[in-house]
């Protein structure tokens, strides 16, 4: 099962450990795909129904992840730890609760002075920030972006972003610009992703 399962797309958390899978029936990666895809839905539907205070906060990015994953992983929701993290992937465990509260004010203040002035470089700037610290054992891609489209939509007030004309969870020429574009906004060029950002979302 663990072989079956952990087959991942290029620039993917390695999902080495399975030991938190809820779920016994889930035996091929399709199927947790699958799984993880309908958990998610309920995640989509507690943000349309606003049931929370803030969006920069460390406890809305928690419930966020959670919410996404808590049918599938028994480790929905919780910070990442020395236990089961992945080696040389985000900052170290220890930061991960500090870093994420950085964010949180840094672009809670960031959105009040300018974050609509250019939407897409707020967003940029902010997902990037986000998937570097790495706060979660997975997951981190889709919630990060689940994040961002939290931003758009409830402060924004305007549709969520289409961040790939198919999926950004399988291997393709767009995963592969949108994780090349993540590796130039390491070395501090944000432009890469901006630009991607336009091309998948003209009207902005």
């Amino acid at each position: 099962m663990t072989d079956a399962i952990a087959h991942e797309p290029a620039g993917a958390t390695p999902l080495d450990d399975i030991s938190g899978l809820l779920r016994d029936d889930i035996t091929t990666r399709g199927q947790l795909d699958e799984a993880e895809s309908l958990n998610i839905l309920n995640a989509v539907e507690w943000i349309s129904g606003g049931h929370f205070d803030a969006v920069f906060t460390v406890t809305f990015y928690t419930d966020l992840h959670r919410r996404m994953y808590n049918f599938v992983w028994s480790w929905a929701g919780k910070l990442r730890s020395e236990t089961g993290a992945t080696p040389n992937i985000g900052v170290s465990p220890a930061a991960v609760p500090q870093e994420l509260g950085r964010i949180a004010m840094e672009f809670s203040r960031l959105w009040a002075r300018q974050g609509r002035d250019d939407l897409l470089m707020f967003i940029a700037s902010y997902h990037h920030a986000l998937v570097l610290v790495h706060p979660f054992n997975d997951g981190n891609g889709r919630w990060s972006r689940l994040a961002c489209d939290v931003v758009v939509e409830r402060l924004s007030q305007t549709p969520r972003l289409v961040w790939a004309r198919d999926t950004l969870n399988t291997d393709s020429a767009e995963r592969s610009a949108y994780i090349a574009a993540l590796k130039q906004a390491d070395a501090g060029n944000l432009t890469p992703l901006v630009d991607y950002l336009r091309i998948m979302n003209p009207d902005y």
